[in-house]
């Protein structure tokens, strides 16, 4: 387990020196250019179809923000102990959402992030403003959908064509936007797709 925890680490690491680069590059008037994309009607979310929940994982619940969703299939689930160390070493998720929890597939090496952030000032925008800092060109998507009637937004990022980065926000009722973060080598692309559209298509609010 040691050795998949300092996987993990790694791949925050990497995340946490692209936010370190770009940081000072969001501020307050970067984050106030960007609207609600949830309430915006000029987006058209496009309805994702799923297929049915093939998990046998238990559904995990969120209690702070309402929220609960099932890890991608044969993850486990990181102690408290191990998940503050992750983010305390890379500062990972801080300023931008409180981290939950966090997940590991040890086989295929899929890590999954769960998050939340308050729906109140820019908190939405500031995330969204970090996550396109990304953007290097063809590395980077950004679409927008619906799974189960819930709209959500997708950023999928391309590191170095060795390992893959997909954030979700789901938009929700309940004072909340909900962050699910995966991770995953490019070398279990289709074994990877496969757990995480399980998962995502377990969310409920």
């Amino acid at each position: 387990m040691k050795r998949n925890i300092f996987y993990l680490l790694l791949i925050f690491l990497l995340l946490s020196c692209n936010k370190k680069e770009n940081i000072n590059n969001v501020s307050n008037n970067d984050a106030s250019n960007y609207a609600d994309l949830f309430s915006n009607k000029e987006i058209n979310f496009k309805k994702l179809d799923l297929g049915h929940d093939i998990s046998t994982n238990e559904r995990y619940f969120i209690t702070n923000a309402y929220i609960s969703f099932i890890p991608p299939i044969d993850s486990i689930k990181l102690t408290d102990e191990e998940r503050d160390d992750i983010i305390s070493k890379t500062g990972y998720g801080k300023g931008y959402f409180d981290v939950d929890s966090m997940f590991i597939d040890e086989k295929i090496k899929i890590t999954c992030l769960a998050g939340y952030t308050k729906k109140e000032g820019d908190n939405l925008n500031s995330l969204i403003s970090f996550i396109r800092k990304m953007n290097n060109g063809n590395n980077f998507t950004e679409e927008y959908y619906t799974i189960n009637g819930i709209k959500n937004i997708q950023f999928k990022i391309n590191m170095d064509n060795a390992t893959s980065i997909l954030y979700t926000i789901f938009e929700s009722n309940n004072g909340y936007y909900f962050i699910l973060n995966y991770t995953f080598p490019v070398y279990y692309l289709e074994d990877s797709l496969m757990r995480i559209a399980n998962s995502l298509n377990s969310v409920k609010f």
